[in-house]
């Protein structure tokens, strides 16, 4: 497997394609799974520190307010885990949400907006 620093060296690479191509044709040639699949992989690899703080915060999942675990992931940034099992990882400055049921959603955090959602019909 790749080293943390090759392995982060070509996270950044591939998150800055993303942000340079997210045109009409970029979101085209990656489908939504592939990019959502890949930022949980980074995730997955990236081991957690100490956990930081716990706060009530709205749960992107599933809009209700829930109690969070804010823990640190050196190379990724922090993570907010609720207490339903959901995710929510700052990554680089994309955001990664996945839920329980399977769904993932990528976002740009500097933008605040979506690039894909998984439970969304890729065009």
């Amino acid at each position: 497997m790749l080293t943390l620093g090759r392995k982060m060296a070509g996270f950044g690479g591939l998150c800055s394609v993303f942000a340079l191509g997210w045109g009409l044709t970029a979101a085209a040639q990656v489908p939504c799974p592939a990019i959502a699949d890949y930022h949980l992989k980074v995730f997955d690899k990236e081991k957690m520190e100490i956990e930081d703080a716990a706060e009530n915060l709205e749960n992107p999942c599933t809009g209700k307010v829930e109690i969070v675990s804010i823990d640190y992931k050196p190379g990724l940034g922090f993570v907010q885990s609720y207490i339903s099992g959901d995710i929510y990882a700052e990554v680089d400055p994309f955001v990664l949400i996945q839920c329980r049921d399977g769904r993932a959603m990528v976002k740009n955090a500097e933008e605040k907006k979506l690039i894909c959602d998984t439970m969304r019909p890729s065009g």
